[in-house]
């Protein structure tokens, strides 16, 4: 038997979480846009108070940055061109010539920053009449060499991206300072430049230079020596057509004989190979009629047909039994056979001249295709030399023309060298912009402001989130679905959050039928008979992980609604550790299921109607030495299968399953088992234990019930609660407005 489930109840019962999660969602699914913004609506506060904290010292520090600490930069631009000429002008360096001129500028911008040059400008009189050297001189507590240390720090030389020009800047807190100091460093590195003669490496360069022309003009006059003596051995044309040469052409010519003399030997071969078979020679047309066409083949053929003739004459003169006929007949039967013979010997001649003449042929054939082989080796011998001697033309003459083009770069890096030794100086500096007095302050930028607020901004954000992401409390159902493989019952709203007064939560469902609480066990109730045929979830067992998680409050409520659904229920105490029916429902006896186990009683006697119709409870009795021992034994197997008989619906409550086995004996003899969980309260892994053990013992899983959820920012029961009272509000006010009957 198999049971629908209509459309609106498959959307408020959560299918197993293997298969489908809340919403749909697959378990083990990315974290979605919408989660991340219900678990940032639960931390808001958290997160709003650490962005006003962390954007107030973000805009705090600026507006003291800004006020006390501002920052005016000077800047100067020198242009740097190196006059020492290339060594190798090769197409590789012109292609780098631009990545070498930076490296050239920055090394420059490492001299210019170097210990030497930055005393010597510290030693002016401009630079110590500054704020920026009083200031550190002034401190109390200096290390030696602090200006120096403090300038390394603060000047800032570099090159401009593709142009020869060296930038140098320095921010002061006063206008005034920054080009004053960096006008006296750039002066004092200049003025080390043009100090920088050229003889250190002029003289040894230009001698090297010059060696290498004179070799490379030697190397010039013997390759073109080469190059004239291999010109020589090149037939005529082959240089400047070199496919078209007399050479060429006989290869092509020697290679269709041989393609013709290979065809006409295989044509030939074949003819000899059948006429040297005397057996496999068929006579032909042709063979027949040459033998016919012989005198002794005509002239026999001839008295054959007259004997013929002369038959049939006297075949009608004398009939056909007469002795001249029988005479003529043996004469005819003679020259019938000496023509067979003469035509056999005939043919037999005329195969042998056949053969003769095809072995002829096929000699004269293969030996003229010997020849023309011979031929075609000869000229593609003297072609192979010819395109070797060609191509080593042509290498030489490329060879030669690098050089000739090699020696003029040389001949201009000689010149080059020869000029940079004259001018003594192998580097040109221009001071293109020297620093002046800034304008408008350069630090703390503006931009600095928002950027500091959107850093809080993420730094507020990004805590709450971790600090929700390391929460491993189960609080929400997306926490069931996304960790625990099993199915979502429903959730219960902590009772702290609701509005309407509720002595009991035990009792809930029947003190306060219309409050939040009671209509969401109304929905577990109604999601459990939806998740089985009914004979299917007859036994149903509620337990926990924990104490302390609901279970009895579950329990009680789930067979309040069940029993309110017109169902005959019994609500049984199996936690014998700690027994909570008798709290909850006064008149409960003192004796119980333990009577009931070991056959002190019935379950007539020790069953108690309550105040609720079709509910009856029985409570747990005494606490007996081995409850699991009792739990699992046949007595406890056959109560409940005789209470299954009576009653429409058997709710047991037991033990926690991860402190007592007692539930896990009793999960084996059920239909089924409800797993409370209290939100907030129970770790993810806590209940993933508790699942393992129950299916462990291959009980079977109706599902989980979040209980005491709480209504927080991006919770689920918020929105939830405000329209459910806004709608109750709506159903009483009629009623409230009636007209007393009395």
């Amino acid at each position: 038997m198999t049971t629908t489930v209509p459309p609106t109840v498959q959307e408020r019962f959560a299918s197993p979480a293997s298969a489908r999660g809340i919403g749909g969602e697959v378990l083990g699914s990315p974290i979605t846009a919408s989660e991340v913004f219900a678990m940032l609506r639960r931390r808001i506060v958290l997160a709003i108070v650490l962005f006003v904290l962390l954007a107030a010292m973000a805009i705090g520090g600026f507006v003291a940055s800004w006020v006390y600490l501002p920052g005016y930069r000077g800047e100067s631009l020198v242009e740097c061109i190196s006059n020492v000429p290339q060594t190798q002008l090769t197409p590789e360096l012109v292609r780098l010539r631009q990545d070498e001129h930076e490296r050239f500028v920055l090394t420059q911008a490492r001299l210019l920053k170097s210990p030497g040059v930055l005393t010597e400008a510290l030693r002016l009189t401009v630079v110590r009449e500054t704020e920026w050297w009083q200031k550190i001189e002034s401190r109390q507590w200096k290390k030696p060499n602090q200006h120096l240390i403090e300038l390394t720090n603060d000047l800032s030389a570099g090159p401009v991206r593709g142009t020869n020009l060296l930038r140098v800047s320095m921010e002061t807190r006063r206008p005034e300072d920054a080009p004053l100091v960096v006008n006296a460093v750039v002066g004092q590195w200049y003025d080390m430049v043009r100090r920088r003669a050229a003889e250190e490496f002029a003289d040894t360069a230009l001698d090297a230079a010059q060696q290498e022309l004179e070799q490379l003009e030697r190397e010039i006059m013997e390759d073109r020596d080469g190059l004239r003596a291999l010109a020589q051995r090149l037939p005529a044309g082959a240089r400047q057509n070199p496919g078209g040469n007399i050479t060429n052409e006989q290869v092509g010519l020697f290679a269709e004989q041989v393609a013709l003399l290979q065809l006409q030997l295989s044509q030939v071969g074949q003819y000899r190979s059948i006429y040297n078979d005397p057996e496999g020679v068929a006579v032909t047309a042709e063979d027949r009629a040459i033998v016919e066409q012989d005198p002794q083949v005509a002239e026999l053929t001839r008295a054959l047909y007259l004997l013929e003739q002369r038959r049939a004459v006297d075949e009608m003169v004398f009939g056909s039994e007469h002795r001249v006929l029988r005479d003529l007949d043996a004469q005819i039967e003679a020259t019938e056979a000496k023509l067979e013979q003469q035509r056999t010997e005939k043919l037999r001649e005329r195969r042998a001249d056949i053969r003769e003449a095809t072995n002829t042929a096929y000699d004269n054939t293969r030996h003229a295709l010997l020849l023309a082989q011979e031929n075609l080796a000869r000229a593609e011998s003297e072609l192979e030399d010819q395109d070797r001697l060609l191509f080593e033309y042509m290498t030489l003459e490329g060879e030669i023309d690098q050089k000739v083009e090699y020696r003029l770069q040389l001949d201009d890096y000689i010149k080059s060298l020869g000029r940079v030794k004259s001018q003594r100086t192998a580097i040109n500096v221009n001071v293109m912009q020297e620093a002046t007095v800034p304008l408008q302050r350069s630090s703390p930028s503006v931009l600095l402001l928002p950027m500091g607020v959107f850093v809080a901004l993420f730094l507020s954000v990004g805590l709450a989130l971790g600090l929700e992401a390391l929460n491993t409390s189960v609080r929400t159902s997306q926490d069931i679905v996304r960790h625990v493989d099993v199915a979502l019952l429903g959730m219960v709203p902590d009772t702290d959050d609701e509005e309407v007064p509720i002595e009991s939560v035990e009792t809930a469902t029947r003190d306060a039928p219309h409050s939040m609480v009671s209509e969401a066990f109304r929905h577990i109730r109604t999601n459990l008979q939806f998740s089985a045929p009914a004979e299917h979830q007859r036994i149903v067992l509620v337990t926990s992980p924990r104490p302390e998680d609901g279970k009895t409050t579950v329990a009680c409520n789930l067979a309040i609604a069940l029993a309110q659904g017109g169902r005959k229920v019994l609500l049984v105490d199996a936690n014998f550790r700690r027994p909570g029916l008798h709290k909850v429902f006064d008149n409960v006896k003192a004796e119980g299921l333990s009577n009931l186990l070991i056959g002190d009683g019935t379950l007539a006697s020790l069953a108690i109607p309550t105040d609720i119709p079709l509910l009856d409870v029985l409570g747990s009795g005494p606490v007996p030495p081995n409850p699991a021992e009792l739990l699992g034994g046949e007595p406890c197997h056959a109560f409940l299968k005789d209470a299954a008989s009576k009653y429409d619906q058997i709710i047991v409550d037991t033990s926690p399953v991860l402190l007592a086995s007692d539930g896990l004996v009793l999960g084996t003899a059920v239909d089924g088992v409800i797993l409370v969980v209290r939100a907030n309260q129970a770790s993810r892994g806590i209940v993933r234990r508790a699942c393992s053990l129950l299916t462990g013992v291959e009980s079977h899983m109706f599902g989980i019930v979040l209980n005491a959820t709480q209504v927080t920012r991006g919770g689920y029961f918020r929105e939830q609660f405000r329209d459910y009272y806004d709608y109750q509000a709506g159903i009483q006010t009629p009623v409230s407005t009636r007209p007393n009957p009395s």
